[in-house]
């Protein structure tokens, strides 16, 4: 499991957390923009510290989750020398942790690596967790293995140059961990909305902390999504996941797609389980005036792409809905409850 979990401003300047888990050899996994922004200066500061750092730059976006793009960061590594005494840093977004992780989890049959997410996305979930995996054509996420990194590193400071896209989509995901477990949370959130677009530290820093815990929680408890309460995690996720492929990776930002994902699995929930009408309302209206595109998808193909979600279990979809705010329950759905749930999308 995570050993460390570090959040505040200006962690990258000072990186005795890489010398403390990672040995002297290593290689700094990134991508271009991130790597002039922060990565050279990571450089440096590792070098102070008597650290000898390949470097390995990834593709921009959802293009990094390729295994083309994963064989180029295997012949880096060997070529780096890279052994089982030394490891990974992953400095970027989620497709930059989810590659340069499941890079460390197959290379060698496993090397350590910290997870460095320089995106909000993935300071509040696609950073934590250990799951790791590329994308296919039929999917995303198909090719993955699980496998923890030694320490989790929030720079909020690499969160200052963002576009309003990522810091929302990042809100949006952060904004599940509110409806499926914790109402004060929440709540908490929809009143500091405008704060935490503004990046404002006294209102993101909490909310950073907060989901970072909840998700580590959930991991110790599931690690391997075995036991049933990391699927939890999944809220907004069947839709969402199926809305990013069909769109072409990219187009559609992870967390803006899980809003409409949310906004589905609500209407499954007045449906299924029996959502109280004062729920609904609160957060049907509160992911209703979050800013995201609309996408233009038939909802015939959505459905088919949700067939191929990780949850379905004997042909039937399954999805995490909700009792209440903070009472998910995972219940399976019909192909026709499904479709009638994408009338959000219209």
């Amino acid at each position: 499991m995570i050993s460390s979990l570090r959040v505040g401003r200006g962690l990258l300047a000072n990186p005795a957390w890489a010398a403390r888990h990672l040995g002297k050899r290593l290689c700094l996994v990134s991508e271009p923009i991130v790597h002039a922004r922060y990565g050279r200066s990571l450089l440096k500061a590792l070098a102070g510290l008597k650290i000898d750092a390949a470097v390995h730059l990834l593709p921009n976006g959802e293009s990094a989750k390729t295994l083309a793009s994963l064989r180029l960061l295997y012949a880096s590594l060997s070529r780096a020398g890279i052994g089982r005494d030394g490891g990974i840093i992953a400095l970027g977004g989620g497709a930059v942790t989810d590659t340069a992780g499941f890079a460390a989890a197959t290379y060698l049959r496993g090397i350590p690596w910290i997870s460095v997410p320089t995106t909000l996305l993935g300071q509040v979930d696609s950073g934590l967790g250990g799951k790791t995996g590329v994308n296919l054509t039929e999917g995303k996420n198909l090719v993955g293995a699980f496998h923890q990194p030694v320490s989790v590193v929030c720079d909020l400071k690499t969160l200052d140059s963002l576009p309003l896209r990522e810091v929302i989509s990042g809100l949006g995901e952060a904004v599940k961990y509110g409806l499926v477990f914790n109402r004060r949370f929440f709540d908490q959130m929809r009143r500091d909305w405008d704060r935490l677009l503004a990046l404002e530290p006294s209102a993101l820093a909490p909310v950073v902390r907060r989901c970072a815990a909840l998700k580590l929680g959930v991991v110790a408890k599931d690690e391997r999504e075995t036991k049933g309460s990391r699927e939890l995690l999944n809220f907004g996720h069947t839709v969402g996941h199926a809305l990013e492929a069909e769109c072409g990776y990219g187009v559609l930002r992870h967390g803006e797609a899980v809003v409409w994902g949310m906004r589905a699995a609500l209407a499954l929930s007045i449906m299924k389980t029996g959502l109280p009408q004062q729920d609904a309302l609160d957060a049907g209206r509160f992911l209703a005036s979050i800013k995201v595109p609309r996408p233009e998808v038939r909802p015939d193909r959505l459905v088919a792409r949700m067939y191929r979600d990780k949850k379905v279990r004997g042909g039937m979809l399954r999805f995490v809905l909700l009792r209440g705010i903070g009472r998910p329950a995972v219940v399976p759905v019909t192909e026709k409850e499904a479709r009638d749930s994408l009338e959000v999308l219209t």
